[in-house]
């Protein structure tokens, strides 16, 4: 009798691991998806210029983009700290999703309206943002995706700073 009833809660014992272990099976490799800005999405090593395009104003700061959380064409500019280069942080749209072009709406409210390095502006407008794939080299030479766009503020009507800068490889020779 003993013998049977290991036998059986040997079976039930292998039944319900068995069970246990399939359970946990997702059903093969589930897509995470992604968002509908995804490809304007990362961290980039970005100087800003005056308006020659030349004379640098800062020297290179990490930058994000990210989309916003409406998940429509939307997304973030955000350098990460009011207290460096521009403070920059404002939303702007994507223009075309297939050459990757964005801006901003004219005099868009900026998160980091009190910064103390440069202007106090609570807004700006950006303009002719694209990312351009593999068309640049980060500093350790790894080719990588550029990013450019051009940002006046109202307090200098008419100046036009040009930010442009290479997408973050990750890698420790590339990090500055």
């Amino acid at each position: 009798m003993n013998i049977l009833k290991e036998k059986v809660t040997k079976v039930f014992l292998t039944i319900f691991l068995l069970t246990l272990i399939i359970s946990c099976d997702e059903g093969g490799n589930p897509e995470g998806g992604g968002t509908t800005t995804q490809n304007f999405a990362g961290d980039w090593h970005i100087i800003a210029l005056e308006s020659d395009g030349v004379t640098p104003v800062t020297n290179y700061l990490l930058y994000t983009t990210y989309n916003a959380s409406s998940n429509d064409e939307n997304f973030w500019i955000d350098d990460h700290d009011p207290n460096a280069g521009f403070g920059l942080k404002t939303k702007v749209q994507a223009k075309d999703f297939n050459t990757l072009t964005f801006s901003g709406k004219p005099n868009s409210e900026q998160i980091y309206p009190t910064r103390t390095v440069f202007l106090r502006d609570p807004t700006v407008t950006i303009t002719n943002g694209k990312i351009l794939k593999n068309a640049a080299h980060s500093f350790a030479g790894h080719v990588v995706d550029s990013i450019y766009f051009e940002a006046e503020f109202p307090s200098e009507p008419g100046i036009i700073y040009k930010f442009a800068g290479h997408k973050r490889t990750g890698f420790l020779e590339d990090e500055l």
